[in-house]
């Protein structure tokens, strides 16, 4: 059946193509199983919250947009009525009210691993003509000047009993003769009730939400999220202007939700095993919970993360994203920041994402069991382009490009990295500090907990270009490691003892570019000396294309394929480096998708290029 919904539509309407429903809400509550909502142009001021789910795949409920028409989700809501205070001060108050049961304005960001950066922060924004200002300390710091440059508009509010007080620094701005917007809905399409699975949502800009923080040990909102379902697409969107969170694919709510910053008596690490353990025994796994699909989607100006999950994103599919602009106000800080932060990754894949100008790029956090990052362009990250923390593999990180100052952190072990171009640092480190999980393969089942000796990773067929002699770049600084042979198995050649915490590693038939060192076992490592290679970034209509001279180089690039049989077993989870339905893997594609022969160029082109788009559209 199809319900349609019209702004143009003077009446609440019945749903048909002639008589359409007002708003959205009205179809979420109608619409079941194997129902379509088509959504006409308009800006829809609500939160959307699902009634009904689908009951499959193929059987589901979608949102989309009516056919060249652009509807817009917003949670926040125009006001009016301003009035000079002094200074470039101006002010205006609203009835409570209007923020249906909650205030934004006296809702405070808090959670573990959230840092305020020495200043109280609200989940309440205020956007001048669609761009959000800056939250101010305090009343008396809004009547001066500010701090930082870019922080010329700001606000601050007074939130009472029953009306809320908003000022606003705008010098030669007058807020009435232009959009000025507050944030009132803590979300855009959020279902309130766990389990409602199976539902699109297509071809929706979706922006302006009140989110709180989400980290992996709270409930995790975000803009537009699943809440604990299954089955989700959410697909062709633009998401933007969340507080805190774009997409959620989190943690559910439970009791002891932030009990480390309320209680810090027990770490934060051992509170978030226990939470892990308890979701097990409470139904987490691949029948009830995650296989969502996130595609082509474009996603920004988030405070926190593009798209956030614990647990929930498992079995996922995140592909063809546009992610940039994350936490990169400086407003507030802590952990849990990422174009892309995932805890508890089994067996999700991330591919095809261009993300940049955000503080990390990809973030995986804990038991990216059986994950896979292939074919994303990454640039322009603050920290680095992907951080991979206390996970005990199998990972494996191919055919990407990462051109950010840092292009990885690895505090894991287990990650493959095959096929990649990287121009950044590539840092590892061990982390014995904490005991962390894994799991049976393709299972939220347990299978054992230990801390991070580091190593275990197999570094194949990668190109590296340096800067500056700096030494991360290239693999030299894994010189402490022990050699993992083909066929070896790291407990056949390392015994675990307490003095040497570092597992074995596979480094072999990497390129090495610019002052980039290699390891100092590797085989058929390329060190390339008098010449300078170049990688270029540009943005022309609508696409990103990399230009290099790499293969102009003198030298031989080529290397044999990588599969299954070439990476192993992961030694501490003994899981097989598989795709995640068990099959074999057999890296014969690259970047663009094109095929590679038995033996193939390093890095994440299968044939010489000199210039070539990113193979999506922005």
């Amino acid at each position: 059946m199809f319900y349609y919904v019209s702004q143009k539509n003077v009446t609440l309407g019945d749903g048909t193509k002639e008589n359409p429903f007002q708003t959205i809400s009205q179809a979420a509550q109608a619409a079941k199983a194997g129902d379509t909502v088509i959504i006409g142009d308009g800006i829809y001021r609500e939160w959307v919250d699902p009634v009904h789910g689908g009951t499959g795949f193929n059987h589901r409920i979608t949102y989309t947009n009516a056919e060249n028409e652009h509807p817009v989700i917003s949670g926040a809501e125009i006001v009016t009525g301003w009035e000079f205070d002094k200074g470039n001060v101006w002010k205006v108050t609203v009835e409570n009210s209007m923020f249906g049961g909650y205030n934004p304005y006296s809702d405070e960001i808090f959670g573990d691993w959230y840092d305020p950066m020495g200043q109280v922060h609200h989940t309440g924004e205020v956007y001048l003509d669609g761009n959000a200002m800056y939250e101010e300390a305090s009343l008396e710091a809004l009547y001066e000047a500010p701090k930082k440059p870019e922080r010329v508009y700001r606000w601050y509010a007074v939130a009472e009993e029953a009306q809320t007080t908003i000022y606003a620094a705008l010098p030669d701005v007058d807020p009435n003769k232009v959009c000025t917007e507050i944030n009132v809905r803590p979300y855009c399409f959020f279902p309130t009730r766990e389990g409602r699975n199976y539902i699109t949502v297509s071809g929706l800009t979706l922006c302006q939400a009140a989110t709180q923080w989400a980290p992996p040990t709270a409930f995790q909102p975000g803009l537009i999220g699943a809440n604990w379902s299954k089955g989700w697409v959410i697909e062709n969107c633009t998401i933007h202007d969340s507080k805190c969170c774009g997409i959620s694919l989190g943690k559910r709510a439970e009791d002891k939700d932030n009990i480390w910053s309320i209680d810090p008596s027990k770490g934060g690490s051992q509170t978030y095993t226990e939470i892990i353990f308890q979701n097990v025994n409470n139904g987490w796994d691949q029948e009830h919970i995650g296989s969502h699909t996130i595609r082509n989607n474009t996603i920004y100006n988030c405070g926190q993360t593009g798209i956030v999950g614990c647990m929930g994103a498992a079995f996922s599919t995140i592909t063809g994203n546009h992610i940039h602009h994350c936490n990169i106000r400086g407003e507030f800080s802590g952990a849990e920041m990422a174009g892309i932060k995932l805890h508890a990754a089994i067996d999700v894949v991330v591919e095809k994402n261009c993300i940049h100008d955000s503080v990390r790029g990809i973030w995986l956090d804990w038991e990216a069991q059986g994950a896979t990052v292939e074919k994303n362009l990454l640039f322009e990250n603050v920290s680095e382009d992907m951080f991979i923390e206390v996970c005990h593999g199998p990972c494996i990180v191919e055919n990407n490009i990462m051109l950010s100052k840092r292009s990885i952190f690895d505090l894991s072990q287990g990650t493959a990295y095959v096929h990649n171009l990287f121009t950044g640092e590539f840092c590892c480190r061990p982390d014995t500090s904490r005991f962390t999980l894994y799991h049976l393969p393709h299972s939220t089942m347990v299978g054992g907990v230990m801390t991070i000796y580091s190593g275990d990773y197999r570094i194949i067929n990668n190109i590296f270009v340096g800067k500056d002699g700096g030494e991360l770049y290239g693999t030299k600084s894994l010189d402490s490691y022990g050699k993992l042979g083909v066929n070896e198995t790291v407990g056949s050649v390392c015994q675990m003892d307490e003095t040497d915490k570092r597992l074995p590693i596979d480094v072999h038939d990497n390129v090495y570019f610019n002052g980039a060192e290699s390891w100092n076992q590797e085989d058929g490592a390329r060190v390339v000396q008098d010449f300078e290679a170049k990688v270029s970034l540009k943005y022309e209509n609508g696409r990103y294309s990399v230009s290099t001279n790499l293969y102009d180089a003198p030298v031989d690039m080529y290397a044999s394929r990588v599969t299954t049989e070439t990476l192993g077993k992961a030694f501490e989870s003994e899981q097989t480096f598989e795709n995640r339905d068990g099959s074999p893997v057999v890296i014969d594609k690259d970047l663009l998708g094109q095929s590679r022969d038995e033996k193939t160029l390093a890095g994440p082109f299968a044939c010489a290029v000199r210039e070539t788009e990113f193979p999506f559209q922005i």
